[in-house]
């Protein structure tokens, strides 16, 4: 197998970086979101990647049986965490890294830090913005940082520990405790 690439805001392991998601659209619906999203290789649009929201799976609608095949062998070689994952993994967490990789430039744009609460097996259970540079909450200098750590505790469920995007990569947050 190739040289895998690693996707910086979700870890997920991509066998190439051709294809990119655009064109995300999002509506809640009872018990989840329902989405849609082009996936393209430069201006050739390959599918849409989509889920109706009701508890259902995720999938990929191609736009011809060669891009179908193009898929299915680009989602057997991702990996998660080092591991072979299935293909509706794969769209979940491709479509994760588009959501953050918007929010991560929001965020850059505005000042603001965002943040990932990890649960125990180092999972993502929360993602959040707060109203500071990434760089007082990475060195911890903050001064609200009493504030942010108890509205992070309030969070349920309650992640195990909390990193801020500096920008580049994940970096651990040291939080107050109390």
């Amino acid at each position: 197998m190739d040289q895998l690439i690693t996707l910086p805001l979700t870890s997920l392991e991509v066998p190439h970086s051709r294809y990119r998601l655009t064109n995300l659209r999002q509506i809640t619906m009872g018990c989840d979101v329902a989405f849609t999203v082009n996936v393209r290789e430069g201006r050739v649009l390959l599918g849409v990647i989509e889920n109706h929201g009701n508890g259902g799976d995720t999938w990929f609608n191609a736009a011809t049986f060669d891009h179908r095949q193009a898929m299915r062998e680009f989602t057997a070689s991702c990996r998660w965490k080092g591991e072979p994952t299935s293909e509706e993994d794969v769209y979940g967490h491709l479509v994760d890294e588009h959501e953050l990789s918007l929010a991560a430039r929001r965020c850059a744009r505005t000042r603001k830090s965002l943040l990932r609460g990890l649960d125990a097996d180092g999972d993502t259970v929360h993602t959040t913005e707060a109203g500071a540079p990434s760089v007082w909450l990475a060195r911890g200098d903050y001064p609200y940082m009493n504030q942010l750590a108890r509205e992070l505790r309030e969070l349920r469920p309650s992640p195990g520990s909390w990193q801020v995007w500096d920008g580049e990569q994940w970096k651990d947050l040291k939080l107050p405790t109390g």
